[in-house]
């Protein structure tokens, strides 16, 4: 277990660990897999699992478990891209945290995604909000680990939750209200696993500029 995880998460973690998932990632994408069979070759009404809160109170309960499906996506080369890459991201998690840590992060962002579809009434892709926690999450702990971008193009991990950061704030700054709402709920496991280190981070950067600046005043006296 990452030592640098706040406290309370470590004790919830080590309270219900009899709980954790190992490897998640296999079993994500493989749902993934058998969803994406359902739907575009048995042509299964996988639509039916499209999480939608109004319809989950009107009684489509099943609703709560959404396969992890990207919406939209049909080529099944694009389905193979999204499945390395999930596996891969979610696999470099769970050997960095462990099984528990990361179970817990998995759950967190699913049960958060419903919160926020609950609040802005309207239906959401829910492991569209989860693979986001997840990649956010990979590029803050490996920031300078590089992928081969369809086989081919480095990115830097950073570079990629760097970009879903500023889409995700973009929407937040011209959003209304109900969005910005919205975006705190989907991100809060995010927040909640990462919040405290970040804020560590940009205060003792904040603090080292300081110092700097005034190491040059004084120089200049």
């Amino acid at each position: 277990m990452d030592n640098q995880l706040p406290a309370y998460l470590r004790w919830v973690i080590r309270r219900f660990s009899f709980l954790a998932v190992p490897n998640l990632a296999l079993l994500v994408c493989g749902l993934t897999l058998l969803a994406f069979i359902g739907q575009h070759v048995l042509h299964a009404p996988m639509d039916r699992f499209m999480f939608d809160p109004d319809l989950v109170l009107q009684g489509d309960w099943w609703r709560v478990f959404a396969y992890p499906v990207p919406e939209g996506m049909s080529n099944p080369l694009w389905l193979i891209f999204y499945l390395l890459y999930v596996y891969y991201v979610m696999n470099a998690l769970e050997q960095h945290w462990g099984p528990g840590p990361l179970t817990l992060f998995t759950f967190l962002s699913y049960v958060s995604a419903m919160g926020a579809a609950f609040v802005a009434h309207r239906p959401i892709s829910i492991w569209f909000y989860v693979v986001q926690n997840v990649s956010l999450a990979f590029g803050t702990l490996f920031p300078n680990l590089e992928l081969l971008l369809f086989f081919v193009l480095p990115v830097k991990a950073k570079w990629l939750a760097a970009l879903a950061g500023v889409l995700l704030g973009w929407q937040f700054i011209v959003g209304g209200l109900l969005t910005k709402i919205f975006l705190l709920i989907v991100l809060a496991p995010y927040f909640m696993f990462f919040g405290p280190s970040l804020y560590r981070t940009v205060k003792l950067r904040w603090q080292v500029r300081n110092n700097r600046k005034r190491h040059d005043t004084d120089q200049w006296r």
